[in-house]
């Protein structure tokens, strides 16, 4: 596929850019600082601007099969409907936290949400504005997010049944889930929660 990745500069995106390219996807990485791509050879593409910039984002979804935003908030994702729409590309799939619908454990969740609440209640506005618009969403809610190794492997659960896997997952295993979700037609119109494995 052709894939453009939103916030490529990022601890996240990065090995979602590395990865997807091995992978052997045609990567286009979209950055406000692309200078901090050290090595472009296996991209597609490199395209400057803010993901709040409508018309940066207009240019860099033309020809795109699907979208990865490693990146979340109200902002990117109404900016990001706009022009996936207009360029007729479906396909997006966008990083949020498992804590957005979480309620067990009652003390850590409630911690996180005294110390995290306005990043929290913007990443819960930009899932709803993804699922009322007509794309082929998938939402990754993540747990707490490490630079560990990677295991190769996640653990996967829905909200009607929230198993809980490890508290924390490597960000280069998110990376895989994200595209594991791009590839992944049966995750159309999903919110998934990414744990690390048990």
């Amino acid at each position: 596929m052709k894939i453009l990745v939103i916030g490529s500069t990022g601890r996240t995106g990065k090995h979602v850019l590395t990865q997807g390219a091995e992978r052997g996807h045609e990567i286009t990485a979209f950055a406000r600082r692309p200078e901090l791509l050290t090595d472009r050879s296996a991209l597609a593409g490199v395209h400057q601007g803010d993901a709040h910039d409508l018309d940066a984002v207009r240019a860099a979804v033309q020809g795109q099969d699907a979208v990865i935003s490693a990146v979340g908030g109200s902002g990117i994702a109404r900016t990001l409907i706009t022009a996936m729409r207009e360029a007729g590309v479906r396909r997006v799939v966008m990083t949020s936290s498992r804590s957005i619908p979480a309620t067990r454990p009652r003390l850590p969740v409630t911690l996180a949400w005294l110390f995290f609440r306005q990043a929290y209640v913007d990443l819960a506005r930009a899932e709803g504005m993804l699922q009322v618009s007509d794309l082929d969403w998938t939402i990754a809610r993540a747990t707490m997010l490490n630079d560990k190794p990677p295991a190769g492997r996640v653990h996967i659960d829905f909200e009607d049944n929230a198993t809980g896997g490890a508290m924390q997952l490597s960000r280069a295993d998110y990376a895989m889930a994200l595209l594991d979700a791009a590839e992944d037609p049966d995750l159309i119109g999903k919110a998934m929660g990414i744990c690390g494995p048990k």
